[in-house]
């Protein structure tokens, strides 16, 4: 690179080389430019117009990696021509027209893949045993969060078939996979001999799978991947060693936050499975991991972990709603706590779209109305008993539940307004077994 603008691209890549080979990861994510934002990105724009395109190619940079261990020379400077690649100014024009903008920014999509196709190869290179760059950590998450934005607007943009591959669809799984190679390589299984000699590393690959799991845990939420959201929690859940060691040996490494986040997806996933059990735990277990700064994040948690909770018998304190601003919930529990049907069915009508939008209005339509009958026979039982408190507590005449029944619906004008008769009663009753007794 003798050419004008040469030497600055020789002494970029000099630096990278020292910075790759020196494992220090904080520097190698600050040292590389992937957009406009960074302040190498002009300086290097400008000295790659100043050298011919061969000056770019991989076999041209091989020869000026010389730094690099021999197993990843190839793989290391295709990286770099990627790198390169993309910032060079002649993909940068502004585009006129619909046409050329959609063209450019599925361009900038595809350039900065190949970016993150190339470290993905580097980041999975290993020599029989433990993977050989643990550093690339933070770039590689750094890359998966740069690359979504790209994404987005070039999915956006594309008006061609499913099938092909600049479509909307193809645009939305390539990056899926990208992320999911990534993924693939952070949680890989570690041989107990292997896991030894690394617990005690600076830099560890299985570090980032809470990080990488979360950012693909919320793609297969927007696009209700149901299935692999499912296979992926399976994959956290099945870690080798398994994730409770893994944290208690490199918690220090690992950010708690993405920890409650990724319990906090498990949760919010089984809450749609209607694995209410399931997803108590997991709730439970991203509340307690959430600090108590975290305002935002602890009332994304409670509206799942309170309908789940409603479900299995636990209403939340008064105070909770206020301080975490949920009044949606404060009428419908009120509802549920009284056996008010009809202001049930009303709240649940009113607040369709919101809870709908969190993943909870369906199993609150399926399950809850139910428990609130039976809130309503207690409730019924209650004051039967209160009032005649010499009355034998096995047996109870049906007349109590009829009554309770045709009262709650006075004046509502649901179906069941003036119709209710010891059938439906009956009937209640044979659902209610399924869930739990009426006895306290």
């Amino acid at each position: 690179m003798a050419q004008p603008g040469g030497a600055l691209l020789q002494q970029f890549m000099q630096h990278l080389s020292t910075v790759f080979v020196s494992g220090q990861s904080a520097i190698l994510v600050a040292s590389i430019p992937l957009g406009p934002d960074h302040p190498y990105w002009t300086p290097i724009q400008q000295s790659v117009t100043k050298v011919p395109p061969s000056a770019l190619a991989p076999e041209a940079i091989f020869h000026l990696t010389s730094a690099i261990p021999a197993s990843a020379r190839d793989t290391y400077a295709a990286f770099v021509a990627a790198v390169l690649d993309n910032l060079n100014p002649l993909h940068q024009a502004t585009p006129i027209g619909e046409d050329a903008i959609r063209t450019k920014a599925y361009g900038d999509f595809t350039r900065l893949l190949a970016v993150y196709t190339e470290l993905n190869r580097l980041y999975g290179m290993s020599a029989n045993g433990p993977y050989l760059h643990p550093f690339l950590n933070k770039l590689v998450l750094e890359m998966a969060k740069r690359i979504l934005p790209v994404s987005r607007r070039a999915a956006a943009l594309a008006t061609s078939p499913s099938r092909d591959h600049d479509s909307s669809r193809s645009i939305k799984d390539t990056t899926r996979q990208a992320i999911e190679r990534s993924f693939q390589v952070a949680s890989s299984p570690v041989a107990s001999s292997e896991w030894e000699s690394e617990i005690g590393r600076g830099d560890f690959v299985g570090d980032v799978v809470w990080s990488l799991a979360n950012i693909l845990w919320r793609i297969y939420a927007e696009r209700k991947l149901h299935t692999q959201a499912v296979e992926l929690r399976r994959s956290v859940q099945s870690l080798t060693p398994p994730e409770d060691r893994r944290l208690a040996m490199r918690g220090q490494h690992v950010r708690q936050a993405d920890v409650c986040e990724s319990w906090y997806w498990r949760g919010r996933l089984e809450v749609i499975l209607l694995d209410m059990r399931g997803a108590k735990a997991s709730l439970d277990r991203a509340w307690e991991l959430c600090p108590e700064s975290g305002w935002k994040q602890r009332r994304s948690i409670l509206m799942r972990l309170i309908p789940i909770n409603l479900l299995l018998g636990h209403l939340p304190r008064p105070d909770i709603l206020t301080t975490y601003n949920l009044p949606e919930y404060v009428d419908l529990i009120r509802a549920f706590r009284t056996g008010d049907i009809a202001a049930w069915r009303r709240e649940l009508e009113k607040r369709r779209e919101w809870l709908r939008s969190r993943s909870v209005w369906l199993v609150l339509f399926e399950r809850g109305e139910i428990l609130v009958w039976r809130n309503l026979f207690r409730e019924a039982l209650r004051l039967y008993y209160t009032l005649d408190p010499g009355t034998t507590r096995s047996r109870c005449p049906t007349w109590i539940f009829v009554s309770a029944a045709s009262r709650a619906f006075e004046g509502s004008s649901e179906v069941e307004d003036g119709t209710i008769v010891l059938e439906d009663v009956i009937c209640v009753r044979a659902h209610l077994d399924r869930f739990s007794s009426l006895r306290d």
